[in-house]
């Protein structure tokens, strides 16, 4: 049994071309009309982030109240999702292949299609997962709108450059960035002027990477930022 002001959600399996990815999914609540499901991408493996990351379920939290349904999954080679990690660990002087990680996302957000029948689908991404749902919001012709959240430029500074942000702001699709104020991996400044092409920059006082402190305030930033026009 669900309690009162608790979100129920299930565990599923993705099937990756990387190999299976272990993930849970909520269904937005029963019997009410849906706001856009939203398909979420955890932080560098490497670093500690995998679906559990305590940002991505207070983001789950406040976007099941608002009845969207969500799914956050492991990438590859992450838990119990199989397949072999491929990112490096950060920071890293060479570019960063971030292809596995988009392939799958891209996985996810087909099954959250298939699943809720929606055609368009939003996208959150925390820390490294930001990077990868940016690609997506550049390409992906079912991602309608998003959020970046901690986009960690001091560990990758390409990874969110003009050619990508341009690309965003051409798809036209609504995006939030939120970012701590004392962040030093995502600084606010640096943070803003990356993606002035495609959206406004939200700081968080008193909030570093993790956001130990400030978690509702920034998923309150998203789940906002996420909800109908």
């Amino acid at each position: 049994m669900v309690g009162r002001g608790e979100v129920l959600e299930r565990m599923t399996t993705i099937e990756g071309a990387g190999g299976d990815l272990e993930a849970l999914w909520q269904a937005g609540g029963i019997g009410v009309e849906h706001q856009i499901p939203v398909v979420l991408c955890p932080p560098h493996p490497r670093l500690g982030g995998s679906m559990d990351s305590a940002i991505l379920a207070e983001i789950v939290w406040h976007l099941a109240r608002r009845r969207h349904p969500t799914l956050r999954f492991n990438y590859r080679g992450v838990s119990a999702s199989t397949g072999t990690i491929t990112l490096p660990y950060l920071p890293t002087a060479d570019d960063v292949d971030f292809a596995d990680l988009v392939q799958d996302a891209e996985a996810a957000i087909l099954q959250m299609l298939s699943s809720t029948g929606a055609r368009e689908v939003a996208v959150v991404g925390v820390s490294v997962g930001a990077f990868v749902a940016a690609r997506l919001l550049a390409t992906h012709d079912s991602v309608a709108r998003g959020a970046l959240v901690s986009p960690p430029l001091a560990m990758v500074p390409a990874g969110l450059d003009d050619a990508l942000a341009q690309a965003i702001a051409r798809s036209g699709c609504p995006v939030v960035v939120v970012v701590g104020a004392d962040d030093t991996m995502a600084p606010p400044r640096s943070v803003e002027l990356a993606c002035k092409a495609f959206a406004a920059t939200q700081v968080v006082e008193r909030a570093d990477h993790g956001f130990v402190s400030g978690l509702s305030a920034c998923a309150r930033f998203v789940a906002t930022a996420l909800g109908s026009d």
